[in-house]
């Protein structure tokens, strides 16, 4: 490495990937401890574990392949409709997207789609029967293409915002139709952003916990983190639990192999994207180009506003919200709060310090194949079965302590090892670009250490480092994942106590914590967004 390079951050970032790998090697030593010897061969020669494994599969290869086919047409109707009414909305929705607590919106799924829902009472004004349509493979698609769609569509409209503007003035010279901008202009564009979209999407919902959890309906459409979960918390079954969770993170580190160490993954840009050059474009003036739009923008919003308006409707029956007055309200908000802030520095702090790692390997003729090693590894914490880790660490920590009062901290480290790898996707550019910019002025002025990152490498990365805080710490807020197995009459969050409540059939105190839920995970999103935009556009006045 050269010396240019401020050493403390170096050390910063190979602590990070050393302790992420010491956290993951430490939870399956726990489990290894306590499984005996795995019966990794006979789980795996089951009917059952196999039936287990291609449902996974299934839905998640439907939920790819649905959520990034529908992303093309909605990205490419809000790059063309810069003046379409609601856009900057669906625009934010997309950024919003990934922290989405995922109970509420299986909550408004319920009461749109449940039996007694919108839809089913639609089809009965209409002289219909109602339809049992929510639950099982139906259902599980309809919530993940609601959390997906924005995500894709985002990817995909930060590849057409790249468009350089010359190409748009030579489709407007050649006069382009519709269908030649979109295969000589978007298309080149789009295409090589679709494997990494893909690659993620399919991740996500490859390990989705909650959703299948809720509305897989039954034994016929469990994926592998449920039946982790299920050997873990009701059989306590240690070496089936093991045996899957290999198994899984097989699976998972194979697509991930052969998708991003190819193709390399998905950049999540901070702030709002897609209104660069969209009037240059030879067919926004096109009336049926218009109408099609309008269109798609109209059932996009539809499909993904209906759940939210549903909660918000629930919340209109006064004795719901008399759960505001109870303790476990008030309790479950504390942890939730604090589960959430520390989950996110930490990532963030994780994310950061492997980006600037990063960025120095690309910068070093003999490292710079490394990289790709950096990126798998942070890719990793997507495919590790959260359950697994939180078991593994409890039952190794209880060896050496009463692990009973580290629940929460083991909660905070699975969550920040989950949304490192959002992190990471959302600062290694910058901070590659801004390492490429500036190291060699640094150098030749003699600027380093403290004085470096406050004149230079803060004031410019601030944005991007608040946006990664945001969406972790609102990550972490709305978690259902490893929440569900340490979660206690002591420990409880706000997703874990809504589960709870439509267990019991309370629909109308779940529907009120949902909205409470979200609403904190707006305030923390905006709060922690904004305070890095107002420091930056402070610091471009001064």
């Amino acid at each position: 490495m050269n010396r240019r390079y401020p050493g403390g951050l170096l050390l910063a970032g190979i602590a990070a990937l050393l302790t992420v790998s010491l956290i993951t090697v430490s939870a399956f030593a726990g489990l290894a401890l306590h499984a005996g010897g795995l019966p990794l061969l006979e789980v795996l020669g089951k009917p059952y574990t196999w039936s287990i494994v291609r449902f996974t599969i299934l839905q998640a290869t439907l939920s790819t392949v649905i959520s990034v086919f529908l992303a093309i047409p909605l990205a490419r109707a809000l790059h063309r409709r810069q003046d379409f009414f609601g856009r900057r909305l669906l625009l934010r929705l997309t950024s919003i997207s990934l922290v989405v607590p995922t109970m509420v919106a299986i909550l408004g799924m319920v009461a749109v789609h449940g039996r007694g829902g919108w839809v089913n009472d639609l089809l009965v004004m209409l002289g219909l029967s109602r339809k049992d349509y929510l639950y099982g493979l139906t259902g599980i698609l309809l919530a993940h293409v609601f959390f997906n769609l924005p995500l894709a569509t985002r990817l995909v409209l930060q590849a057409l915002s790249d468009i350089p503007a010359a190409q748009w003035r030579l489709a407007v010279l050649y006069g382009f139709d519709r269908t030649a901008i979109f295969r000589l202009v978007e298309w080149p564009a789009i295409r090589p952003s679709l494997a990494g979209a893909a690659g993620i999407v399919f991740l996500l919902c490859f390990t989705s916990f909650a959703i299948v959890l809720s509305l897989g309906g039954g034994p016929g459409a469990n994926t592998l983190e449920v039946a982790i979960y299920q050997a873990l918390r009701f059989d306590f079954d240690l070496p089936r639990a093991v045996a899957l969770s290999i198994s899984q993170i097989v699976f998972c580190c194979a697509i991930a192999w052969l998708v991003f160490a190819r193709h390399g993954g998905p950049t999540l840009a901070a702030g709002d994207i897609g209104t660069d050059h969209a009037a240059q474009r030879p067919d926004h003036g096109d009336r049926l180009a218009r109408a099609l739009d309008i269109t798609v923008i109209m059932v996009a919003a539809l499909y993904l506003l209906t759940p939210f308006a549903a909660v918000l409707v629930n919340t209109l029956d006064g004795p719901g919200w008399l759960i505001v007055i109870h303790g476990r309200f008030w309790q479950a908000l504390g942890w939730s709060l604090f589960i959430a802030l520390a989950a996110g520095v930490l990532a963030t702090v994780f994310g950061f310090s492997i980006a600037w790692l990063r960025a120095s390997l690309l910068q070093s003729s003999r490292w710079s194949f490394a990289t790709v090693g950096v990126d798998l590894c942070a890719t990793l914490t997507l495919v590790l079965p959260p359950l697994t880790l939180g078991a593994g660490l409890f039952l190794l920590a209880r060896q050496f302590t009463g692990a009973l009062s580290l629940g929460h901290w083991m909660v905070i480290a699975v969550n920040a090892l989950f949304a490192l790898a959002f992190a990471l996707r959302i600062l290694a550019a910058p901070v590659a670009i801004q390492r490429g910019r500036f190291d060699l002025l640094c150098l030749g002025l003699g600027i380093r250490g403290y004085s470096r990152w406050k004149l230079i490498d803060w004031p410019l990365l601030k944005r991007p480092l608040g946006y990664a805080l945001a969406i972790t710490t609102t990550l972490s807020a709305g978690d259902m994942g490893v929440i569900a197995l340490f979660g206690t009459d002591q420990l409880t969050t706000l997703p874990l106590l809504i589960y709870r409540l439509l267990g019991a059939y309370r629909l109308d105190q779940a529907a009120v914590v949902a909205v409470c839920l979200c609403l904190l995970c707006l305030l923390l999103f905006w709060s922690l967004e904004q305070v890095a935009r107002l420091g930056r556009d402070g610091h471009q006045h001064a």
